[in-house]
């Protein structure tokens, strides 16, 4: 059984070839997306903190959890092809509200679930806890607003 999870990890084992290819760069190029949006979302959060005192408490905790997502991103790609500051291209844009969060994270909970479906079925766990974890932002967001 260790064998299957080193070739499923792309580790390179005696016996068993490296994963590469077109389908490990369409998997890098999936994950870098996801990363990004984390960055962008931790970076929305960041402000949020400023812009809405009164949640600071709660959006810390989002913010929080996006820069875990980042983080998890980072070590699941290689380090070669992972930029090298996703916070660099995660500017904040528009007003930041409890509703655009909740938008903001709907949307990109739909991309992550996108991707996904195209990721490595290694990677499928982690990308697919960040789509739910999304999901789970935008309904407390949106519960929040009532």
């Amino acid at each position: 059984m260790a064998g299957a999870s080193g070739l499923l990890s792309g580790c390179a084992m005696p016996g068993f070839p490296r994963l590469a290819g077109p389908a490990v760069m369409a998997d890098a190029d999936l994950l870098r997306g996801v990363l990004a949006e984390s960055a962008r979302l931790a970076a929305r959060y960041e402000a949020a903190i400023g812009a809405l005192p009164a949640e600071a408490e709660r959006l810390t905790v989002v913010r929080d959890a996006h820069r875990a997502h980042a983080d998890a991103l980072l070590r699941a790609l290689d380090t070669a092809t992972a930029p090298a500051d996703p916070s660099a291209s995660a500017a904040p844009g528009g007003t930041v509200t409890l509703k655009t969060l909740a938008e903001d994270e709907r949307a990109a909970s739909g991309r992550a679930a996108t991707a996904c479906l195209g990721v490595l079925s290694h990677h499928a766990p982690l990308v697919g806890t960040i789509a739910a974890a999304r999901a789970t932002h935008a309904e407390s967001l949106a519960g929040a607003q009532q």
